[in-house]
């Protein structure tokens, strides 16, 4: 690939996945990281980068390292917020006993 339409494309997919985090666009995360995932394979073992391309690749890791992060932190809102709904449904249950004990 040309350096430069490999510039470009390292670009573009910097700004997707950029675009998706800003978003919280979490399906929109997972293509960004499909595509990563294969323009890292396509380029595996390949050596003799230039400056230019090294330098956006280091910041695509970092941009990557960050929705890694963030996908961490949705899961886990998402654990507590499932969490909260079952302590909430014990509490239904519970009152539907009492009342069904009650005779209510």
């Amino acid at each position: 690939m040309q350096p430069a339409a490999e510039y470009r494309q390292v670009c573009e997919l910097c700004a997707q996945l950029e675009s998706a985090l800003r978003a919280r666009d979490w399906p929109a995360v997972n293509r960004a990281d499909l595509a990563i995932r294969q323009y890292l394979q396509a380029q595996a073992g390949r050596g003799g980068l230039a400056p230019e391309i090294e330098e956006v690749q280091r910041s695509l890791k970092a941009l990557h390292d960050c929705a890694m992060h963030a996908c961490a932190e949705e899961c886990e809102r998402l654990r507590r917020l499932l969490l909260n709904h079952l302590e909430y449904a014990e509490g239904r249950s519970a009152y539907m006993q009492v009342d069904a004990y009650l005779g209510e």
